[in-house]
């Protein structure tokens, strides 16, 4: 019996050390200009809450800005590029309608564009509309990635979505 005791003691530091070393796997550095994922979800309130992605700092100590705060102008750059916030096109009508009432129940964000007479009234439909609204919550909030998630029916783009009298400011 005395020495099945410290061959059981040893067989469970092999089995916490192994378990201990498979948890801590070695995370690779993230590589210059690369955008690194915290956390994949947080629950709050049972909605999923997507945090933004975050540029490795690491790279940027000689920088005066980063790339990703907002300029003196509220724009953001994106890699030097001006974006949009606009609804993913497979997004379900149910969703845009949801995303058009939180946008329009901010009180930075003026909702009349979408209105019967607004300049962004037509196309009248629930992308379009969508689309303009979350776009305007985007820029209210200083274009940070995250606040173009909207329950990941979000997109940010490059290109300027304007379309006729409907102009998305930059």
């Amino acid at each position: 019996m005395a020495k099945q005791l410290p061959a059981f003691v040893l067989f469970l530091l092999i089995i916490f050390l192994l378990s201990s070393t498979m948890a801590t796997a070695a995370i690779p550095p993230a590589d210059e200009g690369e955008l690194v994922r915290q956390f994949e979800h947080v629950i709050v309130n049972r909605q999923p809450i997507r945090p933004p992605e975050v540029q490795n700092r690491e790279h940027n100590r000689n920088r005066e800005q980063a790339t990703d705060t907002p300029n003196l102008d509220g724009k953001v750059s994106w890699e030097g590029q001006t974006t949009w916030c606009i609804a993913k096109p497979s997004t379900g009508d149910e969703r845009l309608n949801a995303n058009i009432q939180f946008c329009c129940q901010q009180p930075d964000i003026d909702c009349s564009i979408i209105q019967p007479g607004g300049r962004c009234y037509n196309p009248n439909n629930y992308y379009s509309h969508a689309s303009v609204v979350m776009h305007l919550y985007y820029k209210a909030n200083y274009k940070l990635p995250h606040t173009c998630d909207f329950m990941q029916s979000g997109l940010i783009i490059s290109q300027d979505p304007s379309v006729g009298e409907c102009i998305y400011e930059p």
